[in-house]
């Protein structure tokens, strides 16, 4: 795991996790230095990242911690970070 790329918010909460048989899920965004090439693009969908078109760089994903390890290491990915939950305005 590349600790470099994890915002200290994903640090913190791979840090506090406990694995199990049932491997949790984080959700977090995934940003890349460029918009990602068609070979990219497959590894990032086959790691269950969502919205791969254009020219984006920012993609959200439910990721493993072993699919997290292994995308952290990939060169062309800047930073991986833990998605916050957002709440209506009232």
């Amino acid at each position: 795991m590349n600790y470099a790329k994890l915002d200290a918010a994903l640090s913190s909460a791979l840090s506090e996790m406990r694995l199990s048989e049932d491997e949790p899920r984080l959700v977090v965004s995934v940003r890349t230095l460029a918009p990602p090439d068609p070979a990219q693009q497959q590894e990032l969908t086959r790691l269950g990242v969502q919205g791969i078109s254009g020219d984006e760089r920012v993609f959200s994903a439910r990721l493993s911690v072993h699919d997290l390890s292994e995308l952290s290491e990939k060169p062309w990915v800047r930073l991986v970070s833990l998605a916050r939950v957002l709440r209506a305005l009232e």
